[in-house]
């Protein structure tokens, strides 16, 4: 039996929309994470399984309870205080559907003989799941009786009638063990739960739309609003991890500028010899941390999936870290960043040949002070908003070109830009990379600065954007991208650094210098094959604008598109802050080339 008091103090909490964290008797846990018009409900008889306690605390509203306990006073009070806000309540039981170890339907109970609109959101959700279980079917079953056959009701149905609460029961068959093979299906499960938690909310959304006083803007406001301790303690690690690593800078070389003056001297046929920064960390000791964080036993499925799929990425940083200067470099960087797509490719290809020079003359440059005094001005405009970022510009003698790393913008001492691009420079660099770094300190998830796995093609496409739109995205630019995407295509199909060189140099025209950049990139470490990302980012920023995408919210932090679910989520929940924006978006000039990209013009259409 639950006290009473406790009962009636639940109530109390629940009615003045309080959070509930609540070990019950007998192994019994109650969780109300934000005032909802729904809860789900798992009975077990003698203790929690696994897998099905777990689907249920994907929901930021459940009860897990012995079977033993009677929860009607409980779940009175419940309905009693959501009334009083909702007009109305819904209660979904959850059970195995067990009778045979090889059931395969998905049952959904629900009272009366024809399907509400929540029944069918609930039909609809689950039918996805058969794109993973083929011979899966989803049963309708109108009853009086929606429980489990050796359980009673939860509830009177009188109480039901009384209130205008819903009850419904979704039979779930056993779908992540064999139980006669005792075999079990942990990935597949983590697969599924993610699914099954949006299906919930589609449906308890469904729900509040139409039968309470809705005030929810979007399905995605009903689940959990706060971060438990093993997601921050997890995200906090990997975030450390993450930044100690300091990647790039350990796979770019030191002495760029020496090799290319040998390189020159050598008449362009013998193999620079490049350097690397020592490793300051040992990698074993890194990848223990990583695989030490019990990821599996966070509740929230996205988060876990997102913190997982980071941690797979930078133990393969790590890896090559360790491979740094073999071949084996090359093949585990195409696992991380893929291998050149053919859309992208052929992008690249038409505009390296558009009947215009590749590569065309600078008359006025800007050298390596003039650029950070720039810098240092816009960063003046963002350093009164973060107090607690150390934003610094650094000239270096071991950088070639600009490096972002943390809140650190480096440059190296050589140098040299065009001064018509300096503003475009500098909106990429600072009014990007660092921009959303801090931004991202100002989320209370260390991997929206950190950067969640893959987000580099996101950031460089808002990046290379964001010199289109202060008017600095010049041919000389795109070319450069589309260059960088061959020379990456030419080295993941075998050719060495000179051929790689002699491509760019002889066939498509670039100046030797900047040919020599450009293979230094794609080779460093021995193959770094990141740089086709920057074109393919920005074909797939401006894609998300036509369809009608939200620029203002890719300046959240570090992610990419396909982390927008999440963010959107949290944005929703109100975890996640609004963004500070670079002042430039407010421009009228801004504005009018916002709409050029909507009008679907040619990407070359696009250079200044």
């Amino acid at each position: 039996m639950i006290d009473p008091s406790l009962i009636t103090s639940i109530g109390y909490s629940f009615e003045k929309g309080e959070s509930i964290f609540m070990d019950l008797p007998l192994e019994g846990r109650l969780v109300i994470d934000q005032k909802l018009p729904f809860i789900c409900v798992y009975r077990f008889s003698n203790s929690p399984e696994f897998y099905l306690s777990s689907l249920i605390k994907t929901q930021g509203a459940y009860l897990i309870i012995n079977a033993d306990l009677d929860v009607s006073e409980l779940l009175k009070k419940l309905i009693e205080a959501a009334i009083s806000d909702f007009k109305s309540f819904m209660i979904l039981e959850i059970w195995n559907n067990d009778q045979f170890s090889d059931h395969k339907d998905i049952e959904i109970w629900y009272p009366g003989k024809k399907a509400s609109p929540t029944v069918e959101a609930l039909q609809k959700g689950f039918s996805d799941f058969k794109k993973q279980l083929p011979g899966l079917q989803i049963i309708l079953k109108g009853s009086a009786l929606r429980h489990p056959d050796n359980l009673g009701p939860l509830i009177a149905m009188d109480v039901l009638k009384k209130t205008g609460t819903i009850l419904l029961g979704i039979a779930l068959p056993t779908l992540f063990r064999d139980v006669e093979k005792r075999l079990e299906y942990p990935m597949f499960y983590r697969k599924m739960s993610r699914k099954f938690a949006g299906v919930i909310k589609l449906a308890a959304y469904e729900f509040v739309r139409l039968q309470s006083d809705n005030k929810f803007e979007h399905y995605l406001s009903l689940g959990k609003t706060r971060l438990d301790n093993l997601v921050l303690s997890a995200d906090k690690a990997i975030s450390k991890i993450s930044e100690k690593l300091d990647f790039i800078l350990m796979v770019t070389p030191v002495n760029t500028t020496e090799e290319w003056l040998k390189f020159k001297e050598n008449k362009f046929s013998k193999l620079p010899n490049f350097t690397y920064r020592l490793i300051s960390l040992d990698p074993e000791l890194e990848k223990r941390k990583l695989f030490n964080l019990s990821i599996e036993n966070i509740d929230h499925p996205t988060l876990a999936f997102l913190q997982r799929d980071k941690r797979m990425e930078l133990e393969k940083q790590l890896i090559m870290l360790e491979e740094r200067g073999t071949r084996q470099f090359l093949h585990t960087s195409s696992s991380v960043f893929g291998e050149v797509g053919n859309d992208v490719r052929d992008c690249a290809l038409s505009l390296l040949n558009n009947g215009l020079e590749n590569e065309q003359h600078e008359f006025k440059t800007v050298n390596a002070v003039e650029f950070a005094r720039a810098a240092e001005a816009e960063l003046n405009k963002y350093r009164p908003y973060f107090p607690e970022i150390s934003l610094c510009v650094k000239i270096k003698d071991n950088v070639n070109g600009l490096i972002v790393s943390g809140s650190e913008l480096s440059i190296g001492k050589n140098l040299k830009i065009s001064a018509a691009r300096m503003e475009a420079l500098i909106q990429h660099e600072v009014g990007t990379h660092l921009l959303t770094y801090c931004n991202g300190h100002a989320q209370p998830l260390g991997l929206m600065y950190s950067g969640f796995a893959g987000y580099e093609e996101t950031q460089e496409g808002i990046a290379v954007l964001s010199e289109y739109l202060v008017g600095g995205l010049d041919i000389n630019r795109l070319k450069l991208l589309a260059a960088r995407v061959i020379a990456v295509d030419t080295l993941i199909k075998g050719g060495d650094f000179i051929e790689t060189f002699n491509l760019l140099w002889k066939e498509y025209g670039f100046k030797s210098e900047t040919a020599f950049i450009i293979s230094m990139r794609v080779h460093r470490g021995g193959g770094y094959t990141k740089d086709w990302i920057y074109l393919k980012g920005l074909i797939r920023v401006l894609a998300y604008l036509q369809r009608g995408g939200n620029l203002s919210l890719l300046y959240s932090g570090k992610f990419a598109l396909n982390h927008l679910p999440l963010i959107e989520e949290l944005t929703h929940l109100r975890i996640l802050k609004k963004p500070m924006l670079p002042a430039f978006l407010s421009s009228e000039e801004t504005q009018l080339r916002m709409e050029k990209i909507k009008t679907l013009v040619p990407l070359q259409d696009l250079a200044t």
